[in-house]
C-alpha cells in the first residue's frame, strides 16, 4: 500500500457510506473471525466504482471487495481475519470514484486522480483490544476541580488558565461524545458476537449428537463383527477337531 493514514492531509470527496466503520474481530473463537458490513450510495451521485485495500493481503478477505455502485440498495461486504492474526498496523480502507455511465473505465488507474477520490479507513480491532480501550478512555477525562485547586493565578493570568482549561474541557467532552459513539458501536458488535458464540454452541453440541449417534452405531457394528468373528472360530475349531485327519498318532498302525 502506497499511502499511510498519516500522509493523507487533504479532503476527499463522499460518495457512499458504510453503516460502520468499526470492525472488531472475535479472534478467540475456531472459525475465522468476520464481521458484515452494509455499503450504500449517496443520493444524488452517478455510477461510483469502489475497492477495499489493505497492506495485509493475506490476512483479509473481503468479499466482495470491489464493485459498482448504480443503484439505492445496499451491498452487504463480509469482513474475514484469515486465521485470527491480527496485528495493531493493519490497515483496511474503502477508496471510492465516479465513473461514467458510458464509457469505459482502467480500476487500476481511476484512483491515481486522488483529488476526486473518497478514501475511508476503518477501524480495526479484537474484542479484547477495544475493551481494554473503551476502560482505558473512561479513565482519561480531565479532572477540573484538581485543576482549579493547584492554580493560585489571579487576574489576566486566570482568565488565561480558565480558557486554556475551557479549550481543554471542550476536547474531553469531544472525547466524550466519540467514546460514547464507540461504545455504542461495540456493544452492537459485542451483542453480535455473543449469538455467533451461542450459535456455535448448538452447533457443536448437534455435531456431538451426531458423533455420539454415529460412535453408538459402530460400537454395536464392532461388537456384532467381533462375535460373529469368534462364532466362525468356534465352529471352525469344531470342524478341525471332528475331521478323520485329526486322529491321535497312537492309533496309527505300521507294518
Amino acid at each position: 500500500m502506497q499511502e499511510s493514514q498519516s500522509e493523507i492531509s487533504y479532503i476527499h470527496k463522499q460518495y457512499v457510506v458504510l453503516d460502520q466503520t468499526f470492525v472488531v474481530f472475535d479472534s478467540d473463537q475456531p472459525k475465522n473471525a468476520s464481521q458484515k458490513l452494509k455499503l450504500n450510495r449517496l443520493a444524488g451521485v452517478g455510477p461510483i466504482y469502489w475497492r477495499f485495500q489493505t497492506n495485509a493481503p493475506t490476512r483479509y478477505i473481503v468479499s466482495p471487495n470491489h464493485g459498482i455502485l448504480n443503484h439505492d440498495e445496499p451491498v452487504e461486504v463480509t469482513v474475514t481475519l484469515y486465521q485470527n492474526r491480527f496485528r495493531p498496523r493493519h490497515e483496511l480502507f474503502l477508496q471510492a470514484a465516479p465513473v461514467s455511465e458510458t464509457a469505459g473505465f482502467d480500476p487500476k488507474t481511476i484512483f491515481e486522480t486522488t483529488e476526486t477520490a473518497q478514501v475511508t479507513y476503518l477501524d480495526l480491532g479484537t474484542t479484547v483490544m477495544k475493551i481494554e480501550s473503551a476502560l482505558e478512555n473512561s479513565k482519561s477525562a480531565t479532572d477540573l476541580h484538581q485543576a482549579l485547586d493547584a492554580s493560585a493565578s489571579v487576574g489576566a493570568d486566570r482568565v488565561d488558565q480558565l480558557q486554556s482549561i475551557l479549550n481543554l474541557t471542550n476536547c474531553d467532552t469531544e472525547q466524550l461524545v466519540n467514546n460514547i459513539h464507540q461504545a455504542k458501536q461495540l456493544k452492537i458488535t459485542l451483542d453480535s458476537q455473543l449469538e455467533e458464540r451461542k450459535r456455535l454452541v448448538e452447533e457443536y453440541k448437534a455435531r456431538l449428537t451426531m458423533l455420539e449417534g454415529s460412535y453408538m452405531r459402530k460400537s454395536a457394528e464392532v461388537n456384532r463383527l467381533q462375535n460373529e468373528l469368534l462364532n466362525q472360530q468356534k465352529a471352525q475349531a469344531m470342524k478341525a477337531s471332528a475331521s478323520p485327519n485329526n486322529k491321535s498318532a497312537g492309533n496309527c498302525c505300521i507294518s
